[in-house]
């Protein structure tokens, strides 16, 4: 095996919240997020590539990673093998999953281990389906 430089990837979620953490070694990304003037937040927004109401709702959204990570888990993939094959569908997993709606549900049924049609109101369904079928997972040689 040859080894790689850095086969990890800094996903979108992860400099966010560093970002946040640089603005202020206190509170919450959320409530330092709103401390900022308009021009800053804006500024944040598209260096993530995000709408402004994208950024409040990521980071809003605690929950969405642990959630991700779950949800790859049942696809039998992880983080660090899309970062390594796909950091860029990877940063579209996590924006999406930020920014969902279900969020509530999701998690619910997460913790009372039931599937309840996840595949029905997951917005990432279709992109974790594409991944299996390429082939990436637990199955797979990586």
């Amino acid at each position: 095996m040859a080894a790689s430089s850095s086969p990890r990837e800094f996903p979108v979620i992860s400099r966010l919240i560093a970002r946040m953490k640089r603005l202020s070694g206190r509170s919450e990304g959320l409530s330092e997020l709103r401390s900022l003037d308009d021009r800053q937040v804006g500024h944040i927004a598209h260096e993530f590539g995000l709408s402004r109401s994208e950024l409040f709702t990521l980071c809003a959204n605690k929950a969405s990673g642990n959630l991700l990570k779950q949800r790859l888990a049942e696809f039998g993939l992880t983080e660090e093998l899309l970062a390594k094959k796909h950091p860029e569908v990877l940063q579209d997993l996590q924006r999406v999953c930020g920014t969902c709606t279900t969020t509530a549900r999701c998690a619910s049924d997460f913790a009372a281990h039931r599937d309840s049609g996840r595949d029905k109101y997951c917005p990432n369904t279709c992109t974790l389906y594409a991944l299996k079928q390429e082939g990436l997972g637990r199955n797979s040689g990586s």
